[in-house]
């Protein structure tokens, strides 16, 4: 993607397991600054999982370990495991993924065949819809609509509703409908961008688009200076009255003319009253030639 747009660096905010497909957020030039910011929010998925059998990957792709007869299983018993794995929940991520021990993703041991403590983590998944249910040739397919917090897994939630229904049960389709703000409406696909057909700049946004969603605050240029060398936020520097919710969360800072300078936030405990934040983020200005100034 990066040698496409003539980028010096490219980066992604939020990695696709190799089996699916649908919403990457790609960052070029700069806006790799922002790549962990773009990477939150909510993800939406369509899921189907294939009743009745387990594979070390946890995805259909991997080496079957375990099979079970689930035809005795009906669309309420899907409805009613999956809603045990709602809000606030402990998970493991998968054998093969990309979480790090000791420096080294967990694939890497595994395809060693080596067993390392994984130690659960905590995310959160706002809900799960079961879509569709089937039973045939194919086996017993349970579609799934996921609306999730960063950080999870959908192949380990899948791994754990079979295993909670007593069956097993492993990813055959995968696709991320939406990434925070950024949905497959907006996305094109890269056979495209590869066959030329469309260009990348025809697709890429600003980094000031790309973080529209987030509260932002207008600084005078006494305040810009200071703010793109990363210093407290001064609230005589602030323009008008900035939103109350930036005050206690991630927020932008614009010049005049709305160019993004940085993210800020909150100011430290110790600090004056007139601080208004503290720098998180600080984009520094682009370079000639291509504008660094994008996300695709």
């Amino acid at each position: 993607m990066g040698r496409l747009a003539g980028a010096d660096k490219s980066g992604h905010a939020g990695t696709l397991d190799p089996l699916a497909t649908g919403v990457l957020v790609v960052c070029l030039g700069r806006a790799t600054l922002l790549t962990r910011f773009l990477a939150g929010g909510t993800k939406e998925y369509e899921v189907t999982a294939l009743l009745g059998v387990e594979t070390d990957t946890c995805d259909t792709d991997g080496r079957v370990i375990s099979t079970c007869d689930a035809r005795a299983v009906d669309r309420e018993d899907v409805a009613g495991s999956a809603g045990r794995f709602t809000g606030e929940i402990e998970q493991l991520a998968p054998r093969f993924s990309a979480v790090k021990h000791k420096g080294k993703p967990l694939y890497q041991y595994a395809r060693e065949g080596l067993e390392v403590e994984r130690k659960p983590r905590r995310v959160f998944v706002e809900s799960i819809e079961v879509t569709s249910f089937e039973s045939g040739p194919g086996g017993v397919r349970a579609g799934l609509r996921v609306l999730c917090g960063p950080g999870t897994y959908v192949r380990s939630l899948v791994s754990d509703i079979g295993r909670s229904l007593g069956c097993g049960a492993s990813v055959a389709e995968l696709r991320r409908l939406r990434s925070g703000p950024f949905g497959i409406e907006g996305s094109i696909e890269l056979e495209r961008l590869f066959s030329g057909s469309v260009q990348v700049s025809d697709v890429m946004m600003t980094m000031e688009e790309a973080t529209s969603w987030l509260p932002s605050v207008e600084v005078s240029s006494e305040g810009g200076l200071a703010v793109s060398q990363g210093k407290p936020l001064r609230r005589e520097w602030v323009a008008g009255n900035p939103p109350q919710e930036a005050a206690g969360e991630t927020y932008r800072v614009l010049d005049g003319v709305g160019s993004l300078l940085a993210l800020y936030g909150p100011p430290r405990a110790e600090d004056a009253e007139d601080i208004h934040g503290r720098a998180i983020r600080v984009l520094r200005p682009s370079t000639p030639g291509l504008d660094k100034n994008e996300a695709a």
